[in-house]
């Protein structure tokens, strides 16, 4: 048996968008995943509603990798599929989906999507709303293409295509180059996003020798005079000695940085200029 170029057109298309759509606890993407290759499993059932009952419960079980390398085990399980090999298709699921999760949210959630994300946001806070619009759906559009070759690459190699494109040093070498560049963007930036952030402290002392000249001294001169934006490095760095030390989860760091900007808007002790 081999699907039409429609079932496989649909079956793509449905599976991009259709996958994370209907998340649950139990199943996770599972049941994204079988409403995704529906029309190939009507179309290998043919007549037979209980062979097509049969194997939509199958492909209704706990699925969960990367929505970026989805496709590529989608087009493996097709190929699997047109050979009557479904069996074989949930082992190459189950085997496959925790390695390619792994790579794929390295990929997207690591780097380069709060990579674009923070880029973009420079360009809105600049004014220039249109390059920051434009970048979002570039990495939009990049993902839809990306995962539209995964699925043709997996189709069309089977099996061989997973391996391949796990171990090829594009991928594995390219994920470490752009770990290293990604932290290297993000640190320079960290400056200029919280280089607002100053200490409100301020005190009047005598400059003069019969003392008759007063002066006011801002201890953010201070911290400026011996490394400039030393502030927002010391509160960074107490930030994720926190998350290190008392395994602060995200909420509960950012509850506690919101806590933190109550008090010093009422105690003036940070400001932002």
């Amino acid at each position: 048996m081999k699907f039409s170029k429609n079932t496989l057109r649909s079956v793509k298309i449905r599976h991009i968008f259709g996958l994370q759509q209907t998340w649950s606890y139990d199943r996770y993407q599972g049941s994204g995943y079988c409403y995704g290759i529906l029309p190939a499993l009507k179309e290998a059932a043919g007549d037979d509603r209980e062979q097509l009952g049969k194997l939509m419960k199958s492909n209704m079980s706990f699925f969960n990798t990367s929505a970026i390398f989805s496709p590529l085990i989608t087009g493996v399980h097709m190929a699997l599929l047109e050979n009557d090999s479904d069996e074989m298709g949930q082992s190459i699921k189950t085997s496959m989906m925790g390695p390619l999760a792994g790579v794929g949210d390295t990929l997207a959630g690591v780097i380069f999507n709060p990579l674009v994300t923070l880029l973009s946001c420079q360009f809105g806070l600049g004014g220039n709303w249109f390059m920051a619009l434009m970048l979002t759906l570039a990495i939009r559009v990049a993902w839809l293409i990306v995962q539209s070759r995964f699925f043709d690459l997996g189709y069309h190699k089977g099996v061989e295509a997973i391996s391949s494109a796990a171990s090829h040093p594009f991928l594995t070498q390219g994920i470490h180059f752009m770990s290293v560049f990604g932290a290297v963007i993000l640190g320079g930036f960290i400056p200029k996003q919280l280089g607002n952030i100053q200490i409100g402290l301020e005190y009047v002392g005598k400059v003069s020798i019969d003392d008759s000249v007063e002066r006011v001294f801002r201890v953010q001169e201070m911290f400026d005079g011996i490394m400039p934006y030393m502030v927002p490095l010391i509160l960074l760095a107490l930030v994720y000695f926190m998350i290190k030390k008392f395994k602060l989860s995200a909420l509960q760091m950012l509850l506690l940085i919101f806590a933190l900007a109550v008090i010093c808007y009422y105690t003036n002790l940070f400001v932002l200029v």
